[in-house]
């Protein structure tokens, strides 16, 4: 008897030696997987946008204390979405929803930005303490996730009008089965009850099914919430967080009270999980702990936003971390300055690969850009744009170095016909430009992108209303980038505007861009020689020729 008690303690000692083995290589090849892929973008195939905005647009209500929410048509004409995909190195989903709502959201003061950026320095500085945040994050990287932030936002949920059935069936259940206990007729009346709870039981599962996944969701946030808080050189930066955790505790003992679900995932052994799902279906257990939580939520619901900002910001942290590591001599710190003046050093486009670096410098003064198609004015001016927001949200800029005053940004650079919507380029670019100078008047600076302004006009009245508009546009503290070809813009503008231009040169029937800004208006003309390059009739050519010499005399 007593060897057969040593071949059990030996056998246990070896399943633990086994587990303890196991779990540390586990550990060690995580680690191992987080140092490789730091710098690395994720794999964009599988970022779902759709769920990563909810809690943007969730959060738009809020926009009161914001400078600026990115809009749709803003983050179109930039490519937010796809600068997103690029950036984005975050652990969990909810740092994922942070990091994007983020990067839509300019706020009014800079205080968040210059925290996230210290803490994204010390997080590079600190290789153990990266790994070991980057491990509990893990915690939460699961796409049921998402769902978390449906706590705050979600609609209100209203417990079923019978409630008091419910109760009143859930007494009688225990009461019939005390009885049982001396009278076994009662047992009938017991299983009798368990019949209609059944129905309610199962009611409810499939009704409440959409909202059990992000109360599952609550209680890895917790747990993950407090392990990052356990961490001393996180605590330091959050001292807040410890009372925030103390202040969830009871909600959190309140929900693990039921089994959900999603909550089943630990249940090894089905056996037992049935008999636990019957004693929730006998006396309702489940259904009446679903809205007593569901109350409580409704209390709690700003400590869960603070919850949720503090895992999103440790991860957006840790993702512009990575980001700086892979932009390694590529990247600076914005500078805002309040002196209406740009000094871009080096700036490129993220998503443009090989961009071409520029250089520019305005002192009081907007621009005019020309240049002709594919020379690289509308990339330039959406790298400026790109930056910018970058630089406001993130603190990040991928350029040598970025000056610019902290403002609003505003795009109008991709317009469409709509045969649906029965709107005209022009009425829509109207509707656009009208909300620009609606935007120019506010106290906060405002920056103006336009590429091609009224290109669905006539030429006369295009200039015309051009001129009169971007001149507008240019009062007071706002600063305006304006790309176009009517080179007749130079001089009715010249007090307001600088002049820059992109050029190409043709060599051997070829088209050579450089894609590099040049100070001053573009002096020279190749349109009718790429038609020539490209064959077209030499009457073409020479009809054309002869109405450039005509039109200059003029």
């Amino acid at each position: 008897m007593l060897i057969l008690a040593y071949i059990i303690l030996a056998l246990v000692a070896l399943y633990l030696l086994v587990y303890l083995y196991k779990k540390n290589f586990a550990v060690q090849t995580q680690r191992e997987e987080l140092k490789r892929d730091w710098g690395s973008a994720k794999n964009s195939r599988y970022i779902d946008i759709d769920l990563i905005e909810n809690y943007f647009l969730n959060t738009i209500t809020e926009s009161s204390e914001k400078l600026q929410l990115i809009s749709d048509k803003i983050a179109d004409d930039l490519y937010i979405n796809d600068v997103f995909k690029l950036i984005d190195r975050t652990i969990s989903r909810v740092g994922q929803q942070f990091l994007y709502a983020r990067l839509r959201t300019i706020d009014k003061e800079q205080t968040d930005l210059i925290f996230l950026d210290k803490f994204a320095d010390v997080i590079t500085a600190d290789e153990k303490l990266r790994l070991d945040t980057q491990a509990t994050l893990q915690i939460l990287e699961k796409n049921d996730s998402y769902y978390f932030q449906d706590l705050i936002y979600a609609k209100k949920i209203e417990a079923p009008s019978f409630m008091p059935i419910v109760y009143t069936l859930s007494v009688l259940n225990v009461l019939s089965l005390v009885a049982a206990i001396f009278h076994p007729g009662f047992l009938l009346v017991f299983f009798g009850i368990f019949i209609i709870n059944s129905g309610i039981h199962y009611w409810n599962k499939n009704k409440v099914s959409v909202h059990t996944s992000s109360l599952g969701e609550f209680l890895k946030a917790f747990d993950t919430a407090k392990k990052l808080d356990a961490d001393a050189k996180i605590n330091i930066q959050f001292p807040e967080i410890s009372t925030l955790i103390k202040e969830l505790t009871p909600l959190k003992r309140k929900m693990l009270g039921v089994k959900l679900d999603n909550m089943a995932e630990a249940d090894t052994v089905m056996i037992g999980y049935m008999l636990f799902e019957l004693l929730k279906i006998a006396f309702n257990v489940e259904i009446i702990l679903f809205y007593s939580i569901i109350d409580s939520l409704r209390s709690q619901k700003d400590l869960l936003k603070r919850l949720f900002k503090f895992i999103g910001t440790v991860d957006t942290a840790i993702s512009i971390a990575s980001l700086r590591h892979s932009w390694d001599g590529e990247y600076c710190k914005p500078v805002f300055n309040e002196e209406n003046c740009i000094h871009i050093s080096g700036v490129k486009h993220p998503l443009v690969v090989n961009c071409v670096p520029n250089e520019l410098d305005l002192q009081h003064k907007n621009l005019l850009l020309t240049g002709s198609n594919m020379s690289g004015k509308t990339t330039f001016i959406r790298s400026v744009g790109v930056n910018l927001i970058l630089g406001q949200t993130l603190f990040t800029c991928m350029a040598k170095e970025f000056s610019m005053p902290y403002s609003k940004i505003f795009s109008s650079i991709t317009i469409s016909d709509s045969l649906l919507e029965e709107k005209s380029y022009y009425f829509e670019e109207m509707r656009i430009i009208k909300n620009f100078i609606e935007e120019s008047v506010s106290k906060e600076p405002c920056f103006f992108i336009l590429d091609e302004i009224f290109k669905g006009t006539n030429t006369i009245e295009r200039v015309s209303a051009g001129k009169a508009i971007l001149s507008y546009l240019a009062k007071g503290n706002n600063q305006v980038f304006v790309s176009t070809h009517d080179t007749e813009l130079n001089e009715l503008l010249k007090t307001q505007y600088e002049h820059y231009h992109f050029s190409e040169t043709i060599a051997e029937e070829e088209l050579i861009f450089d894609h590099t800004i040049k100070k001053g208006p573009l002096k020279t003309r190749n349109a009718i020689r790429i038609l020539e390059i490209n064959n077209y009739p030499a009457a073409v050519i020479a009809d054309a020729n002869a109405t450039v010499d005509l039109l200059m005399k003029d």
